[in-house]
């Protein structure tokens, strides 16, 4: 079992428009002219929850860095929610990014969802 539970309502329903992976990988995130080198908790073809105890307001526009296997891509997407999250046994905040790119989609697909 994972160490990573979530717990996350909409309406006591989860609306998923693709599989997440229990994926970690080191990020940098950007916004409102501050970074953070954060891992994320899951990734799917369509986008990243990583942990953010002040998280930044839904609809926030962000920039994220994502690397793996050496190769890196810079994708700007939007805070589409919050979510309670245990990382390691500590509660915290959790932020949902959805990245509306083609581009990101193609990467993860390439990079993570295959492998």
């Amino acid at each position: 079992m994972s160490d990573i539970k979530r717990k996350i309502l909409h309406d006591g329903f989860q609306r998923r428009r693709s599989p997440r992976y229990d994926k970690k990988f080191q990020v940098r995130l950007e916004y409102e002219d501050k970074v953070y080198e954060v891992r994320t908790i899951d990734i799917s073809s369509h986008g990243v929850l990583i942990p953010r105890r002040l998280p930044p307001p839904v609809g926030t526009t962000v920039k994220l860095t994502l690397t793996i296997r050496g190769e890196s891509s810079i994708f700007e997407g939007k805070v589409v929610r919050h979510a309670k999250c245990l990382v390691n046994g500590v509660q915290t905040t959790g932020i949902g990014i959805d990245f509306s790119s083609p581009e990101y989609e193609e990467f993860v697909k390439d990079k993570i969802i295959i492998t």
